[in-house]
């Protein structure tokens, strides 16, 4: 990229069109860091209305108003798409009773060393609940525009936050 910027310069340079060759420089060297920053604009220009669309996917529908605590995506190999959330009261409630009577409610654990994992053979969905946490794990066939197909929910009890992990491994 940087000889194609180099070059388109030189060339406009060498013909006496140097205004030209700089409005084209500059162009093509706005459009490459953009194109490198691409991941973190995506991260920054996250809102309330990507996070609702997401979880309404996962079938997660959030009523009250909520804070975006944190959102990063990206990764080399492995995609990661994360958020973490700071519920109302009444979302939380809500998303807690609807993983507690899940048919895929495994029970509450206080063995950290035993907590159950869905099988990504299986696509099962798997809905738990620790001392501190209200857990959903699932793989699904059907993948998200992103790519992402795995993904893992904890709803943590004292601070009434959601946390979504959404991969493609």
């Amino acid at each position: 990229m940087f000889q194609i910027i180099f070059i388109s310069y030189w060339i406009f340079n060498a013909f006496n069109k140097k205004k030209t060759g700089q409005i084209i420089a500059g162009i093509l060297t706005i459009g490459f860091l953009l194109l490198i920053m691409e991941p973190w604009i995506s991260d920054w220009t996250f809102s309330k209305k990507d996070a609702i669309k997401i979880l309404s996917v996962h079938n997660f529908e959030l009523n009250d108003d909520f804070i975006i605590l944190k959102n990063e995506a990206g990764g080399f190999r492995d995609y990661y798409e994360t958020f973490t959330l700071k519920l109302s009261d009444n979302d939380f409630n809500r998303i807690s009773e609807k993983i507690k009577t899940s048919k895929n409610y495994k029970g509450h654990f206080t063995n950290y060393s035993n907590l159950p994992t869905a099988d990504y053979k299986t696509t099962d969905t798997i809905d738990f609940e620790t001392d501190n946490h209200f857990e959903r794990e699932y793989w699904t066939s059907k993948k998200m525009e992103n790519g992402t197909f795995h993904f893992r929910f904890q709803l943590d009890k004292e601070n009434k936050e959601l946390s979504y992990i959404g991969s493609d491994e």
